[in-house]
């Protein structure tokens, strides 16, 4: 897995697009991909294809790292 140095604002991700979710400063990040998302109010909710992080949630400014697809 290699990580793309591009950030994108959470409310601007969309299906299918892979990004390194990091729950908190200095822990350790893992990718996942966007099956769908939900605008709501000032945050947005990330339905993913993984099976234990299934959802989410993020403020809709929060940038997050994207990732190069992989298989």
């Amino acid at each position: 897995m290699t990580q793309n140095e591009t950030m994108t604002a959470a409310e601007d991700l969309f299906e299918g697009q892979w990004f390194l979710h990091v729950p908190a400063p200095g822990m350790q990040g893992w990718p996942l991909q966007v099956a769908a998302r939900e605008l709501e109010g000032v945050s947005v909710r990330i339905i993913t294809t993984d099976e234990v992080r299934e959802v989410v949630s993020y403020a809709r400014d929060r940038q997050v790292p994207l990732l190069r697809a992989y298989s």
